[in-house]
């Protein structure tokens, strides 16, 4: 029996493939099983497993007619025999003492499950930025139990950072949703993890290279309009079936603060048909958020006049982007966290190669972002002159407050902030 089954959903990945195949090869950790399960794919991906279970004989290539994301992590789950499952997206990689690192704990700790952070990933632009919750660092590296169940649901949420012991998931009957295609069905499977785990842990590391430049993710589908209620929808049904209603209030305080994120990344033209979803979930469970005043918030302004508030957002970002790219390119003040978000978000709107550099007050080791180049801002200022400026700091801090300052002193007064963009796009 392996120690560790991994289980890597394969669908239509040709391009990334071998080299997430080859991170997991290539783990400390040798005693483990690698399910490849291949859920009907058009392109050469069921080929490129066959041929690395041919030279390794830890891989199983397992074919089958596409059912979607779910039913593939389902099939890899039944056919898994190691003490713990682990799972990797087959566009992915990891660090080679990932596995290890993560069964020690395990281990040691007697826990149902283990994770770690992760880092966004360019890989085409070599580079990565670790995922890191700092408002829980009192809670890394510590076995956590019933008392700290409620800030589980505060850590990074994703299914493919850690380690679950398979008897774990047997014994309390945690599976995927097995709707059509695949967006969103991770989340019902990392709730019920977070629901039933005795003892779990996160650790202060990261091994997780979470790609975030490949252009055909589901996570960056925006037509799947209904495909996060469906999801939700499941995960209630079930709680209800197994008669554990204790549990609803977690899924109903989830699902709305997962309509904000789904509203930003689903289609401009979407969002108006949308409102009556996000107004019926409002109506049945607002007050499982009575207590959460941001998202509260934001959904009784997006509902108080709904197609005004669409309108205005729709108009807004034509505007901003059509100032980006009519400009002589930009600079963006600011390499740090809301640096990093910025990018981000230009990226996935296809506005990357308008980033001149980056700027900061003072220079530090990096000298990079991405390929774009970190300069001083008043060396930014000089090297380019005509350039649409952009203030990325968390609107409100003290150090954007300074970085207003700093702009003024060097004759900036006209530029973008964080705000337009912030509360207009989805950048995860």
């Amino acid at each position: 029996m392996p120690k560790i089954s991994i289980i890597v959903p394969v669908y239509n990945v040709e391009q990334y493939l071998c080299q997430c195949l080859d991170s997991i090869m290539a783990q400390t950790l040798k005693d483990i099983e690698i399910i490849c399960i291949d859920d009907g794919s058009t392109d050469s991906s069921g080929a490129v497993i066959d041929q690395y279970a041919a030279s390794d004989k830890r891989i199983k290539a397992v074919h089958k007619d596409n059912a979607g994301y779910g039913a593939a992590m389902n099939a890899g789950i039944k056919l898994a025999g190691g003490d713990y499952i682990g799972i990797v997206e087959s566009d992915d990689r990891i660090e080679a003492e990932m596995y290890e690192t993560l069964y020690k704990a395990a281990q040691n700790n007697d826990l149902d499950f283990v994770k770690s952070d992760a880092y966004y990933w360019f890989d085409s632009l070599d580079y990565r930025k670790r995922v890191h919750e700092k408002s829980l660092d009192d809670l890394y590296d510590k076995v956590l139990g019933e008392s700290e169940r409620n800030l589980f649901f505060d850590f990074f949420m994703n299914i493919w950072t850690g380690i679950y012991r398979r008897e774990f998931l047997l014994q309390n009957s945690i599976f995927f949703n097995e709707s059509p295609g695949a967006s969103y069905q991770d989340n019902g499977f990392w709730m019920q993890t977070c629901f039933y785990a005795q003892k779990a842990m996160w650790l202060n590391k990261a091994f997780y290279y979470y790609r975030q430049d490949n252009p055909n993710a589901s996570v960056k589908s925006t037509s799947k309009i209904m495909a996060m209620t469906r999801e939700y929808e499941y995960l209630e049904e079930i709680i209800k079936a197994r008669q554990q209603n204790n549990l609803l209030p977690y899924v109903y305080a989830t699902k709305l603060v997962r309509l904000k994120g789904t509203f930003y990344r689903i289609e401009d033209t979407q969002k108006y048909n949308f409102i009556d979803q996000i107004q019926k979930d409002y109506g049945k469970y607002k007050a499982y958020i009575k207590y959460n005043g941001y998202i509260d918030g934001w959904l009784r302004t997006l509902l108080k006049a709904p197609e005004e508030y669409c309108d205005n957002l729709i108009k807004k970002k034509t505007e901003v982007k059509t100032r980006i790219l009519e400009s002589n390119g930009m600079v963006i003040y600011g390499a740090g966290r809301q640096g990093d978000i910025l990018m981000r978000i230009l990226y996935n709107e296809g506005l990357y190669d308008k980033i001149c550099c980056f700027a900061v007050s003072e220079q530090s080791q990096n000298t990079f972002m991405g390929t774009k180049s970190v300069l001083e801002i008043e060396k930014a200022r000089c090297c380019y002159p005509d350039a649409l400026y952009v203030l990325a700091a968390a609107p409100g801090s003290r150090a954007s407050i300074e970085m207003q300052e700093r702009m003024n002193q060097l004759g900036i007064h006209d530029y973008l902030q964080m705000t337009d963009f912030l509360e207009r796009y989805n950048y995860i």
